[in-house]
């Protein structure tokens, strides 16, 4: 009789615990993203301090970038690069992510390069740059949302809180 309880009780706990790529987006979402994402903010939120209908001039431009929006997202790249998935389901999603950031951390790179030269066509190059880098990361999204339904995890983002 001991056998027939031990049994169910068994396939349970084993339904029950999360599989490994549950947990390594579990860790991926509530351990190593928040690791960066203040970085990553705090460049981008100057960027756009700067930018668009913020832009004023060329060297307030060129100041923020050099001071406060390369500095910052330098670092958060180069964390960014450390974080290791343990799953090569959460690696690809990861993979995506690395080269967005890298495609806008070029783009910031270019932008400076465009003023000190003042050429348009550099800044048609960096543009790009920020454009695929925004794609890349709306795929990167799609894709978490993806695993998150298809693994059985539940994500909430600040976003829809």
């Amino acid at each position: 009789m001991k056998k027939l309880f031990i049994l169910p009780a068994l396939l349970v706990l084993i339904q029950c615990s999360p599989t490994p790529v549950q947990q390594d987006l579990i860790n991926y979402i509530n351990v190593e993203m928040p690791k960066v994402a203040t970085l990553e903010s705090e460049a981008l939120e100057a960027y756009e301090s700067i930018s668009g209908a913020n832009y004023q001039n060329d060297s307030t431009m060129y100041y923020t970038i050099t001071e406060t929006v390369l500095p910052k997202y330098e670092e958060f790249y180069a964390l960014l690069k450390d974080i290791k998935p343990a799953t090569e389901d959460v690696n690809q999603l990861h993979a995506k992510y690395l080269q967005a950031a890298e495609d806008q951390l070029q783009a910031f790179k270019l932008i400076l390069d465009a003023i000190e030269k003042q050429d348009p066509q550099i800044i048609i190059a960096a543009n790009k740059d920020l454009a695929e880098g925004r794609a890349l990361l709306t795929t990167w999204r799609a894709g978490l949302d993806s695993a998150c339904a298809k693994h059985q995890v539940v994500f909430t983002s600040d976003e829809e809180k």
